[in-house]
């Protein structure tokens, strides 16, 4: 298990890594160059963290089930429903604290640039008290106008919070479908993508188009059109019972991942049209699901394992993936859109591909660290919160 979460630790570094590099562009990418549709499928990362979300939450529930069993290693309905009480607190506990410090920190960086110095900052919050107690309560994705507008990409937090929920119920479903038959679980992720596809028709339908699954809108954010790419991780984790990423062959694993990794990119460039990104969520969460198998297989055929530097800091990077999520709009907006409100201050251009190529390390460095002290703190909440629940 251990070889296994170092590989999870490697898959989410690349996911934080993808997401800097999207949203370092907002302020500098200002033509439409061959490399601009490329660097926005950063925003995939995403993608990558529900995925690895899915698989890693099977382990923190194997832990914490194994309080509440009974003495023949199973749960009743009551244990089952106090676990997954216990569980939802602990992921609430887990995300709240530091969701609710960077959202205040927005909110005055907000009122100090709009309201005091007159100056546009990097990213301007939806300020109503209904969207900021949403937000909260970690209910915005639910609704359309307080999804996404009130804490820099806090629709990933508000989606992964809901299936967070649906979690205990997953386990469960994937938990009988095992036992009765192995092979059975296989038609989960499929199962959800359908019915997904049938949800987003409806709602298009019913709103007459009002709401479409076109990229960065509401029905691509909801939680629904994330959840068969959050199950494919716990597809794997069953799998991983009999030892499925050892077993398969690394060419094999490696071929599928390159081919849908392909396929996805392909499918990203190409005009938003006939429901698309009711699909993709889940095309490149298979493409990830494949590359995880392909990183555990060599985690667990190698013996002794080799360090090097820069697997060694994408494991920190994704060991302290959240907390970098939380801080990294503070050089991704903040600082880069300064700094290019500085260059063109008196009416002089830049080369934006050369500025943005030249950043980007300094500014993965630059969220590394803030991100190391921001999990400080919320490890030190934790810590305090713990005892608690």
């Amino acid at each position: 298990m251990k070889k296994q979460l170092n590989a999870l630790n490697l898959l989410k570094g690349i996911g934080i890594l993808m997401i800097i590099m999207v949203h370092n562009r907002h302020f500098i990418m200002k033509d439409m160059s061959g490399l601009r549709p490329l660097i926005n499928y950063g925003q995939m990362g995403c993608q990558l963290f529900f995925f690895v979300s899915g698989m890693a939450l099977c382990y923190s529930w194997e832990h914490l089930a194994s309080k509440y069993q009974n003495s023949f290693g199973t749960l009743t309905l009551k244990q089952r429903a106090s676990c997954s009480g216990q569980f939802l607190l602990r992921r609430y506990l887990r995300l709240a604290p530091g969701f609710i410090i960077i959202l205040c920190i927005n909110y005055l960086l907000n009122v100090l640039f709009m309201d005091l110095l007159d100056h546009s900052p990097g990213f301007i919050i939806n300020r109503k008290p209904a969207a900021i107690i949403t937000n909260l309560l970690f209910l915005h994705g639910f609704f359309p106008d307080c999804i996404n507008n009130v804490f820099p990409g806090g629709w990933y937090i508000g989606t992964t919070f809901i299936l967070y929920a649906l979690f205990p119920l997953l386990m469960f479903l994937f938990e009988k479908l095992y036992a009765l038959k192995r092979p059975l679980i296989l038609a989960i992720p499929i199962i959800l993508l359908i019915l997904n596809g049938v949800f987003v028709r409806h709602m298009t339908k019913v709103t007459q188009y009002e709401l479409y699954p076109y990229n960065n809108s509401f029905l691509y954010y909801f939680f629904a059109n994330q959840l068969p790419c959050f199950s494919l991780g716990i597809l794997l984790y069953f799998q991983e019972k009999t030892d499925f990423s050892y077993k398969c062959p690394l060419p094999v694993s490696a071929a599928l991942f390159a081919v849908t990794c392909y396929s996805s990119i392909r499918l990203y460039l190409i005009p938003e049209q006939n429901f698309l990104y009711s699909v993709l969520p889940s095309l490149v969460g298979f493409s990830f699901y494949w590359l995880a198998v392909s990183f555990i297989h060599v985690e667990l055929h190698t013996k002794k394992h080799a360090k090097h530097i820069f697997t060694e800091f994408l494991a920190s990077c994704g060991k302290n993936s959240y907390g970098m999520y939380l801080v990294h709009a503070f050089i991704s907006w903040y600082a880069i859109k300064d700094l290019t409100w500085f260059l063109t201050l008196k009416g002089y251009d830049y080369p934006d591909l050369a500025l943005y190529l030249i950043l980007y390390i300094p500014s993965v460095l630059a969220i590394y660290g803030l991100g190391l002290c921001m999990k400080r703190i919320l490890d030190g909440i934790d810590k305090k919160l713990r005892p608690c629940v």
